[in-house]
């Protein structure tokens, strides 16, 4: 009999928890937001400093940065694949025709003209991408979203 009562008392303080997180919530009392519009932009004019690297890299011209941002990456990736390709070269070279060390060189090669090939189709692909959008990588824009 004992059992039963543990039971019965677990399940009516449940319920009791679940009536008051459901049907005693406490009203908010939130002020009404209120959108401040700027009035005047900093970026009008000729703007000079550190306003001016800001200013380049938002507004109108962040397609032209993430383009150029991507531009960059992808020249890094080419360079860094020759670069392991020619690593791989120079120890098949320095391998002196031990099996094993040609074998890794060849890997090395193997990756890096790998490599090479998802860099190039990776170019490919962004172009096609937004070439269906009517975009190109080296003049992105981005469209600006206005309310009616």
């Amino acid at each position: 009999m004992l059992p039963i009562i543990k039971l019965m008392r677990k399940l009516i303080l449940s319920i009791q928890a679940l009536f008051i997180y459901l049907f005693l919530a406490f009203p908010v009392f939130a002020a009404e937001a209120t959108v401040v519009q700027p009035t005047v932009n900093p970026c009008d004019g000729t703007p000079s400093g550190f306003l001016k690297i800001v200013c380049d890299i938002g507004g109108a011209n962040a397609g032209k940065t993430i383009g150029n941002i991507i531009s960059v990456i992808i020249v890094i990736a080419i360079i860094i694949a020759l670069l392991y390709l020619l690593y791989g070269g120079i120890k098949w070279i320095t391998s002196r025709g031990e099996k094993d060390q040609v074998e890794a060189a060849r890997n090395h090669i193997v990756a890096a003209v790998v490599g090479l090939i998802v860099v190039f189709l990776a170019i490919f692909i962004i172009t096609l991408v937004l070439g269906a959008f009517g975009l190109s990588l080296t003049d992105l824009t981005i469209p600006k979203i206005t309310s009616n």
